[in-house]
Order: C-alpha cells, then sequence, then structure tokens
C-alpha cells in the first residue's frame, strides 16, 4: 500500500492549490474573515457524508478529541493568515513562503529536542532560507529605493508557522480517530473560528453574493477533498507522514500555476529563481525528516 501516500499527497496538493486559487477573488472583496468562514463551511459540508459513510476510528477519548482541537486552532490561525497573505499579495509570491513550514518544525526539533541534523536537512533548510528572501523580495524596487518587501509577505510568514506543528503531529490523531473525524474537526472549528473572529473585528458576515458564493462554494468543496486525502494517506500508512507531507506541499507548483496562466501574475526573475529553491527545499526536508 506504498502508492497510497503517494497518490494521497499529490491529490491533496492538487485540490489545495485549485481551492486557494478558487478564494483569492472573493477574499479580497470579502476580506479574509469572510472567505474563510464560508469556504470551511462548504468544506464541512461536503465532509460530512464521507464522515457518515466511513465513520469514526477506534479507541476515541476525550483526550485525542481535545488534541485534534488544539491541532485544528493551529491550522485556523494558519489559514486566516494565508487568506490575509492572499488579500494583499501575489498568489505565487505567498504561496511558497507559507507552505515552507517543514522549516519551522525542523528548526523547533534541533532546538526544543537537541536533534541534529544531516548534510541533506542542511543544506535543504539554507534552500528555504534562501528561497524565502530571494521570493520575498522585489528587486526592481531596491533599484530605486522603495520599500522592496512584497505585500502580504508578513502575514504568509505567519502562516507558515501557524502549520508547522499541527501538521507533523497529526498522524497520531488520523489513526485514533479516523480520517473524515480529524478532517471534519478541522473545519468545524476553521469555519466556526471564521465566524466568531470576524464579528469580534466587526466584519460583515453576510453570505457572499453572486457571482463570489460559487468560488466561496468551490473552494470549499475542493479543500474538503485535499483535507481528505490529506488524512486518509495518513492513516492508512501513519510512518508515510513526511512522504504525505512533502508532495502535500507541491499545492505550492499548482497554484504558481494558475497564478501565472489564469491571473496574469509576473514574478520578477529574482523571485523566480527564489520560489525554485524554496520549493525544493520543503520537498526534500519534508521528505528525510
Amino acid at each position: 500500500m506504498a502508492f497510497i501516500p503517494i497518490i494521497a499527497g499529490l491529490s491533496a496538493a492538487f485540490f489545495w492549490g485549485l481551492s486557494d486559487y478558487l478564494v483569492s477573488k472573493p477574499v479580497r472583496v470579502l476580506g479574509h474573515y469572510n472567505a474563510i468562514a464560508y469556504s470551511m463551511l462548504f468544506s464541512m459540508l461536503t465532509i460530512l457524508p464521507f464522515l457518515l459513510i466511513t465513520g469514526t476510528g477506534t479507541g476515541i477519548n476525550w483526550f485525542v478529541i481535545f488534541l485534534a482541537v488544539l491541532s485544528a486552532i493551529g491550522f485556523f490561525i494558519g489559514q486566516l493568515f494565508l487568506y490575509r497573505a492572499f488579500k494583499y499579495g501575489n498568489l505565487s509570491i505567498i504561496a511558497p513562503i507559507a507552505y515552507s513550514y517543514p522549516l519551522i518544525t525542523v528548526v523547533v526539533a534541533v532546538f526544543a529536542f537537541g536533534d541534529v541534523l544531516n548534510l541533506i536537512q542542511e543544506v535543504s533548510i539554507a534552500a528555504i532560507l534562501v528561497g524565502m528572501i530571494l521570493t520575498s523580495t522585489k528587486f526592481s524596487k531596491l533599484k530605486k529605493g522603495r520599500t522592496v518587501l512584497a505585500a502580504g509577505v508578513g502575514s504568509a510568514i505567519v502562516s507558515m508557522v501557524m502549520f508547522a506543528a499541527p501538521g507533523i503531529y497529526s498522524g497520531p490523531y488520523a489513526a485514533i480517530l479516523g480520517f473524515a473525524l480529524l478532517s471534519m474537526i478541522w473545519r468545524v472549528v476553521a469555519s466556526a473560528g471564521g465566524f466568531i473572529t470576524g464579528r469580534m473585528a466587526k466584519q460583515d458576515m453576510a453570505p457572499p453574493g453572486k457571482p463570489y458564493i460559487a468560488y466561496v462554494a468551490g473552494a470549499g468543496i475542493t479543500d474538503a477533498f485535499a483535507t481528505l486525502s490529506f488524512a486518509y494517506g495518513i492513516q492508512v500508512q501513519s510512518a508515510a507522514l513526511p512522504i504525505v507531507s512533502a508532495l502535500s506541499g507541491m499545492a505550492t507548483l499548482f497554484l504558481i500555476v494558475f497564478a501565472v496562466i489564469l491571473l496574469k501574475e509576473r514574478p520578477e526573475s529574482n523571485q523566480w529563481a527564489g520560489m525554485v529553491l524554496a520549493i525544493a527545499g520543503v520537498i526534500t526536508l519534508s521528505y528525510f525528516m
């Protein structure tokens, strides 16, 4: 069954890339609170039939559910800042930064748990760091003495940090809760979090009107398929989490393709080089963690 994690990871990458592309238009009009609340609501409704059909795992207890909810809160915060980054910045610039979260996981493991890095990991980390710097910098503005940091980069970095720990430690939760229940917990918390924080920020949380409802619904449905694929891959073979995580990080590539072809984004040459370095570093680091 070694092929299942590969298929699951690639499926998650495609659907997450498509989901991020679809949400990019409404998020700039409706705001990131509204977009995440309703897109995750559609995601939750899409996951529900899978939960009813497949059921849950065995040995579920309240402590495990509590831990899964904590991971869901981390995912929600990461998703919220990702959508905020999409609101202000280019997708092709934001994605390589936000999806570099394995870098944070490795750094924490080194400093908190005393793990030792091998040569491949060190080179991968260096590639990610250099790639992030190149991707987030516009050299054309640097020559003119203007602000060089690309829009949305700050939110993308926060998103990267918040995606780190929950994603890496989700393997045991999937095995105990079942992939559908874990996916449902992640998306229930994200949708509820969007409504609550949106109300606290005094944002307009009315349902999206035409034509944005179609984009929001599409983003939610494709997100559901991505989330289910990711969770199923690590439930079937929990030891394959690095493989699923690495391949799901390919969402960056799909999103860049959508952004360049459909949204006509034109990153600068140094940003293209940064994207390549960051993506290659993330994939290599995830696989060899």
